[in-house]
């Protein structure tokens, strides 16, 4: 009897369990959204990334982020929340599984909130677009539709001075006889070797030669910024060069490409893409 009451109960368990489970699961177990499976698709300014959370350093993460979604943080004392309004700028201390650990100073609220609430995978795409483009931590100098001042020409030589006068002969004494002059060979100047330019003076030459179109690739309104780049040797040949960061339509969408100019005795011999070499047309 005692044995034949312990199987029922068995069996009634199993069918409470075969029965009830499906709708009680999910008040008792709460689903885990593991960090590494937090992609976000941002387009910015024309161009698509996706943005993996988990793929970016602690110390890449930016030190503020936006509220972009209304959401609360519980105040220390564990008496109520602290409402986060859109807009709001709150501290961001790190990360969690699933969402951030942010605090708002002024309001003495700490805890955890979803990343997808505030601009962060904004402020992500927007560092690999900056880096895309060169704009890093040597920066770009802003276009403007002015075009620089031009360089400073070199000094003119100083006219040679005159002979001096060989002294009249004495009126007493009869005059000698003067040697007939020898051929002298003459020897050319040598040439001066070319000056290097300074920064200012490249990135001048640059917004010229493409305001006098140089290449159909891009045209000056297109360029976001320019920048010297130090001197390079390319197959054989040593260039000061410059790079312009332009935008242009790819199959991914609108990407920043740089333009690199070989400069060689103060002239652009030609214009190369930054990545492969090849010559800009």
């Amino acid at each position: 009897m005692k044995y034949l009451q312990f199987i029922v109960v068995i069996f009634v368990l199993y069918f409470l369990g075969y029965v009830l489970g499906p709708s009680l699961t999910p008040f008792l177990v709460k689903e885990r959204v593991a960090e590494k499976d937090q992609i976000v698709t941002v387009e910015y300014r024309g161009a698509r990334y996706d943005i993996k959370l988990a793929e970016f350093r602690d110390d890449a993460l930016p030190q503020l982020v936006k509220i972009t979604k209304a959401t609360s943080l519980p105040k220390p004392s564990g008496e109520g929340k602290v409402l986060l309004k859109k807009g709001e700028v709150v501290t961001l201390l790190n990360r969690a599984e699933g969402g951030l650990i942010v605090e708002k100073i002024n309001a003495k609220a700490k805890g955890t909130i979803k990343a997808g609430d505030t601009d962060l995978f904004l402020q992500l795409a927007q560092q690999i677009y900056e880096k895309e483009a060169g704009r890093e931590s040597t920066g770009l100098a802003v276009n403007s539709k002015t075009p620089d001042s031009k360089p400073e020409s070199a000094p003119k030589p100083e006219p040679e001075s005159a002979p001096a006068p060989k002294p009249a002969p004495k009126a007493e004494a009869e005059p000698e006889p003067e040697p007939e002059p020898k051929a002298v060979a003459v020897v050319p100047p040598t040439p001066a070797a070319a000056r290097s330019l300074t920064d200012e003076e490249i990135i001048a030459l640059m917004k010229k030669s493409i305001q006098g179109g140089a290449v159909e690739e891009f045209g000056f309104d297109q360029v976001k910024g320019w920048k010297a780049n130090g001197e390079e040797l390319i197959d054989g040949t040593n260039y000061q060069t410059g790079l312009a960061a332009y935008e242009a339509a790819t199959i991914f969408g609108v990407r920043p490409v740089q333009a690199k100019a070989l400069i060689k005795d103060g002239k652009i011999e030609r214009w190369v893409f930054a990545k492969s070499g090849m010559e800009i047309r």
